[in-house]
């Protein structure tokens, strides 16, 4: 019941401070500083709260963050919150009773914090690439457009297209092609929309993928939903819902 945006913000912001070489003191108080004041009397308990979990998880809990959290666990001001849902202030009740007892207990040794790594992309709308299989064969697929989320990441969403082969098509032919289907599809329901993230610097898909046409035809939009993977996935995912090996 910790696990809505704002602890993820919170956790995803303390880390990457973290991971860029901030003491653990002044990463808090970049934190604190930069939510405390947009932040409702509803929103500032779960504040305290998650900040106190992650900061316990990554045996970094500091004294004035944990007897925060526990004045709000044992004053009841957060389930002052869930008045009109008796069974949803109960369950909230025992999250934070065991929130309390893990805040008390020894926390983890210091775990070190990598510095966030941010996926990139060269390519752009209406480029077309071709990719490898692990069999040799190459497919096509066209860049819609590029994701650009909250944390920096671009990542493109594709089409894929219904081809497979040893030679590459002209950019000509490319735009000729039409969707590849899945496997289980709806009512003839074309290809879902791909999107595709380097999840870190191992997961590198340049080897196996080309440029091969630019200013493509495209036929879908950058609307969701989609289907949001790494590289490292992709050669699953491909053969689990389009039966490309």
């Amino acid at each position: 019941m910790l696990s809505n945006d704002i602890a993820e913000d919170i956790s995803f912001i303390y880390k990457d401070l973290l991971g860029d070489k901030y003491s653990n003191e002044d990463a808090s108080k970049i934190v604190i500083n930069e939510f405390l004041n947009d932040l409702d009397d509803d929103e500032i308990t779960t504040f305290w709260l998650s900040l106190a979990l992650i900061q316990w998880k990554l045996g970094r809990l500091q004294e004035d963050v944990k007897t925060k959290a526990l004045h709000i666990i044992e004053s009841g001001i957060d389930l002052e919150h869930w008045e009109e849902d008796l069974k949803v202030k109960k369950k909230r009740e025992v999250v934070l009773l065991k929130l309390k007892d893990q805040l008390n207990s020894p926390q983890p040794e210091t775990k070190k914090v990598r510095k966030h790594f941010v996926s990139e992309t060269k390519l752009k709308a209406k480029d077309a690439i071709s990719y490898q299989l692990k069999s040799g064969d190459f497919i096509i697929l066209k860049v819609i457009g590029i994701i650009v989320d909250w944390t920096g990441n671009r990542y493109p969403l594709f089409e894929l297209c219904d081809w497979k082969g040893k030679n590459i098509p002209s950019r000509e032919a490319i735009n000729k092609l039409k969707l590849k289907k899945e496997i289980y599809s709806v009512n003839g329901q074309i290809s879902n929309k791909i999107a595709i993230f380097t999840s870190g610097k191992r997961d590198d898909p340049t080897k196996r993928m080309n440029l091969v046409a630019e200013d493509v035809n495209i036929v879908m939009d950058m609307e969701i939903p989609y289907t949001l993977i790494s590289w490292k996935e992709f050669d699953e995912y491909l053969s689990a819902n389009y039966n490309f090996k």
